[in-house]
């Protein structure tokens, strides 16, 4: 078993990458493989200009590719963290997957069109979104559109855009 393995000669031929793990950049994780090549094994290292593992590992990899590897890492963890919390939140109901309506969201749907009906944000959020589908974009019943544009609440709006894609 090596003791070192952060040696100019071990990282030759089992280096895999390294990035800082600290906001102050002292400390960097080094990835590399077990003697074998099964195992892959982190050590940490202290970011010393003149120290004997820093100078090491400065034979695999620059220090530009350091920031860059360390850079890409927090970006890659950033996007799991964010698509785990989006998975939760759909499973707990907090928010939609717009691919697959659950029927959870319909009392919430129905509350918010019969008793909060003139909410003001809500009234311009959904005029916004029906004016961005293509059946009412593309409606040639002016009136519709018309009443569309001038409805204080969201029945009315409904009702009118329900006269814009009727045929």
């Amino acid at each position: 078993m090596i003791t070192d393995p952060i040696t100019e000669e071990y990282l030759k031929d089992h280096f895999l990458t390294a990035y800082f793990i600290d906001q102050e950049r002292k400390n960097i994780e080094v990835l590399v493989t077990s003697e074998d090549q099964k195992k892959t094994l982190p050590y940490i290292i202290p970011f010393e200009e003149n120290g004997h593992q820093w100078k090491a590992l400065q034979t695999v990899m620059t220090l530009d590719q350091l920031h860059e590897s360390t850079y890409q890492k927090h970006k890659f963890e950033r996007k799991n963290f964010e698509e785990t919390v989006i998975r939760i939140a759909q499973k707990e109901g907090l928010i939609m997957d717009s691919e697959r309506i659950d029927t959870k969201f319909y009392p919430t749907l129905v509350t918010s069109l019969f008793e909060e009906s003139d909410n003001a944000d809500h009234v311009f959020a959904l005029k916004l979104a029906l004016f961005e589908l293509k059946s009412v974009k593309e409606s040639t019943n002016e009136d519709a559109k018309k009443e569309l544009r001038k409805a204080k609440n969201k029945l009315d709006i409904l009702s009118a855009a329900i006269q814009c894609v009727k045929k």
